[in-house]
């Protein structure tokens, strides 16, 4: 028996939605994740460059990356991709439609966040960048 085109497109519907749920089997939800246990990465910022400049993520592993500026000017940590690609706990620690986070001289910030998708990612401080304040994030 052939199925009707209502049924086709009701059938389509159920293996989007089963194919959904899973793909996010097994990945944690920010809003169930203990962030104490989070491991942290420190990221220092100062003229005109990141320490480290190559940083290194597992996907599916919370993380609180802490940016610290040590630097005399605002920093920017400028990474579009990278934030596309992961689950944040607070998208509201971004700026510029949630492309950087910055930090004022002296300040710090953290970013809880979980990677999701694999890749390199370009990093850098959109004020900086000319000067060679540049660097590379890797999910694995």
């Amino acid at each position: 028996m052939k199925a009707s085109p209502g049924q086709a497109g009701r059938r389509e519907l159920i293996l989007v939605v089963a194919s959904g749920i899973l793909l996010s089997a097994g990945t944690p939800n920010p809003g169930h994740v203990d962030w104490s246990k989070a491991q942290r990465v420190v990221v220092t910022m100062v003229e005109y460059r990141f320490i480290p400049n190559h940083l290194t993520f597992q996907r599916d592993i919370p993380y609180r990356l802490h940016l610290e500026n040590r630097g005399k000017e605002l920093h920017e940590f400028t990474a579009p991709t990278f934030f596309r690609a992961v689950t944040l706990r607070d998208r509201h620690v971004l700026w510029t439609g949630g492309q950087e986070v910055v930090v004022q001289p002296g300040a710090s910030a953290d970013i809880d966040l979980i990677p999701r998708r694999r890749g390199r990612f370009d990093l850098s401080c959109a004020d900086h960048d000319w000067a060679g304040m540049t660097g590379e994030i890797t999910i694995q």
